[in-house]
């Protein structure tokens, strides 16, 4: 184990399994409480808003003491899912975010984005024994999932308490976004249907994206040469959609009488994304089909042709669904489904190198803008 400046480096078990990889690694406790966030499944009204149960504080009270003893012992490990914020978002800042490199796992130190899947009464527990004094520190055993989207670390967290605790099942159908025993797309959540149509892109579509996006769903390694992440993908798509996917989830499952059931529920007319109709309508094959319209016609461009381009990394990815929001907003909404994209023709492809963009958090701006100037 080492560490750099805002960085620490250690070794690390990559793990393969059907669901997803991830990386198993081990961690001073004092160390890892200033690296994770809990995303609490209840806040203090009772509303779900997150992937947790609400804390509890007798078993973190027991915990702290029990982690302040000459007998502790944490055999089982600490679950993890690194580069999102607390706010669920993204993070695709190449500079801040947790990674693999030449075999080591990179975290950085003065960044929490890196939310507990599992074992957050642990974490409270092992954080309240050491403000308490008199802590002696010690090893934890860690797992952690790099860029694994919100819905599916809700199933990791659902599936395991099914298995070892009893858990609510209408908390697992609003975790999932959707009914898990009859997965009614009538109550997907914009998420839910973003991973939706990212497998599809990346399974069955005749586009460079496929067998490029890495799927946890999969479980295989990442693709050979460039490849993207699906959460980078969800967040995308689901911005066409949503603004705040996490509310509209709730308010697709949120219990009482309603007129309207599922999307329909959506239905407000201060939240204008463009595709954000045709998701309430269920019109998903209409969204696919103007996503993939864009995505091929970039393709004929050779947008995606080498990994010389920054269309082939996240801040690209992001940007590019900037613009194809931007595009839409101007135009009527009964045009999407016969728009060729033929304004993309104007932008020479070699200014879209990597080497021409900065890869930190402004990257993504830099070549919306860039693109922008060109097609308008």
């Amino acid at each position: 184990m080492s560490k750099v400046k805002n960085f620490f480096e250690t070794n690390v078990l990559e793990v393969h399994q059907p669901f997803s990889t991830f990386y198993t690694f081990k961690i001073k406790a004092s160390m890892l409480v200033e690296l994770v966030f809990s995303m609490s499944a209840y806040s203090q009204n009772g509303k779900l808003n997150g992937v947790q149960r609400k804390l509890r504080d007798d078993r973190i009270n027991q915990i702290a003491l029990y982690s302040r003893s000459n007998r502790t012992t944490y055999p089982n490990t600490v679950i993890l899912s690194a580069n999102f914020k607390s706010d669920g978002s993204f993070v695709d800042d190449e500079n801040i975010r947790w990674g693999i490199k030449n075999e080591k796992l990179i975290i950085p130190t003065n960044k929490k984005i890196a939310s507990i899947i599992d074992g957050q009464h642990r974490i409270e527990g092992i954080k309240k024994a050491i403000s308490d004094g008199a802590f002696r520190d010690y090893d934890m055993i860690c797992s952690v999932y790099i860029d694994l989207h919100f819905a599916e670390q809700a199933e990791i967290f659902t599936s395991i308490n099914f298995n070892q605790k009893k858990v609510d099942k209408s908390i697992a159908y609003e975790l999932f976004g959707y009914n898990v025993d009859e997965t009614n797309s009538d109550y997907w959540s914009p998420d839910t249907l973003a991973i939706f149509l990212t497998r599809i892109l990346n399974s069955e579509s005749e586009t460079s994206f496929k067998g490029k996006i890495y799927t946890s769903f999969e479980g295989s390694k990442k693709p050979s040469g460039w490849n993207i992440s699906t959460a980078c993908f969800v967040e995308a798509i689901s911005s066409l959609i949503t603004s705040d996917a996490t509310r509209d989830r709730y308010k697709i499952h949120e219990s009482g009488l309603f007129l309207s059931k599922g999307r329909k529920r959506l239905i407000d007319k201060k939240y204008k994304q463009v595709l954000r109709e045709f998701y309430i309508d269920g019109r998903d094959r209409d969204i696919y089909s103007i996503i993939l319209a864009y995505l091929s016609k970039l393709d004929t461009l050779g947008w995606f042709s080498n990994d010389e381009f920054v269309t082939t990394r996240a801040i690209g990815i992001l940007a590019i669904f900037d613009v194809l929001r931007i595009v839409l907003s101007n135009i009527d909404s009964n045009d999407y489904l016969f728009l060729d994209f033929k304004m993309m023709d104007k932008v020479d492809v070699n200014a879209l190198k990597k080497s021409n963009f900065n890869f930190s958090g402004i990257g993504r701006a830099e070549v919306r803008n860039l693109i922008l100037r060109y097609i308008s």
